[in-house]
């Protein structure tokens, strides 16, 4: 990113943010995609008055149907009602097929993607740019290679431009990043299906592997799908940063979350709880993936103890709530600042799977 966009090193610069350009749009702005991401961006979109012309679906999802008032029409019936417009991606996917219907649709139409979280309510825009540019500095100073700089960097302007060409520009690997030794122990914090600890298995030599799953639907498929694999430990438990009974949301499609309102009860459990009961030999290499949607820094204040006497590598998704950007290395830091700090994104539209990752210095 160059040193004038956004103010990142320049304070008196003045940067627009997607919204604030949408308001004054002179071309229709439809929506493509239903859902969680369409049902977020059209509640910014109405709170500031953003008029949206239409919303299409991929042709296999095109039904007689309306989402939120609006008529779900297909890309073709739009184009003879509109022959230009700005086409807005409401929702994620690294699925080859969809990235390159998004690259036909860019090739006669400019294709945003609004950057909203996925909990929470802080949207990176330029008011909260500007709010938190201090830790913004303070996280990128942080980082250790010129990838993880350029990653940072063409994120953060994505997320205040929606531009989907930063995300094509900065998709790199986590190759030479790290190592894994044969006696290492992988701790998978939402583990889903299995499908991170099958990978782990079939890649490397360990000494043992813990899955941790609240959603009780998810686990029934981890233990179907882990059942070849050895030495494995299945926890269905919430990631959190005390002990205790807790209720959840079950709110599909977002992960499984806390709530007074809950009614299903499942075991919430700190991380150094987890890694005292499991009586972890203390010479082998702790790895943990943190993926607990949204739930990473009461995973990181659970975990406090095991950081600073484990020294773990760690993989920590960061793009579930906008404050993860800064608010995940700088605790992390706080607790154990003996590691170097990376940032990969890798394929996908909007800034999904991508996560930090925190190497133990040798």
């Amino acid at each position: 990113m160059k040193e004038n966009i956004c103010g990142i090193y320049n304070r008196n610069t003045v940067c627009t943010d997607i919204w604030q350009r949408l308001k004054n749009e002179e071309l229709p702005v439809v929506l493509y995609g239903t859902g969680n991401g369409a049902d977020r961006i059209i509640d910014i979109l109405e709170r500031e008055n953003i008029r949206i012309s239409g919303i299409f679906s991929s042709a296999a999802f095109v039904r007689d149907r309306y989402f939120r008032g609006y008529r779900v029409s297909d890309i073709e019936t739009l184009k003879k009602e509109f022959p230009r417009m700005l086409i807005l991606m409401c929702f994620g996917s690294a699925r080859e097929e969809v990235l390159s219907f998004v690259n036909d649709l860019r090739r006669e139409n400019e294709v945003l993607a609004p950057d909203v979280p996925v909990f929470g309510d802080n949207v990176f825009d330029s008011s909260f740019f500007y709010e938190y540019r201090d830790e913004l500095v303070t996280v990128r100073k942080m980082l250790s290679d010129e990838k993880s700089r350029e990653t940072f960097d063409k994120l953060t302007e994505f997320k205040l431009t929606g531009r989907i060409d930063n995300l094509f520009d900065c998709e790199y690997s986590n190759e030479g990043l790290f190592t894994v030794s044969e006696n290492s122990i992988y701790i998978d914090l939402g583990a889903y299906n299995g499908d991170t600890a099958t990978k782990f298995s079939k890649r490397y030599s360990y000494d043992r592997i813990i899955a941790v799953e609240p959603d009780k639907r998810n686990f029934r498929k981890l233990t179907e799908n882990t059942a070849d694999i050895k030495n494995i430990t299945l926890i269905n438990a919430l990631i959190s940063d005390r002990d205790e009974r807790v209720l959840l949301d079950n709110n599909k499609g977002r992960g499984a979350h806390e709530s007074e309102k809950g009614k299903i009860a499942v075991d919430a459990v700190r991380i150094d709880t987890i890694t005292e009961k499991e009586r972890l030999p203390e010479n082998g290499q702790l790895i943990i993936k943190f993926d607990v949607e949204g739930n990473e820094l009461k995973a990181l204040q659970g975990a406090e103890r095991t950081i600073r006497e484990r020294n773990p590598l760690m993989f920590i998704s960061c793009y579930h709530r906008s404050e993860d950007y800064f608010t995940i290395p700088l605790k992390v830091f706080s607790i154990n600042n003996n590691y170097r700090l990376y940032m990969r994104h890798y394929k996908g539209i909007p800034a999904w799977e991508t996560e930090f990752i925190f190497v133990p210095e040798k």
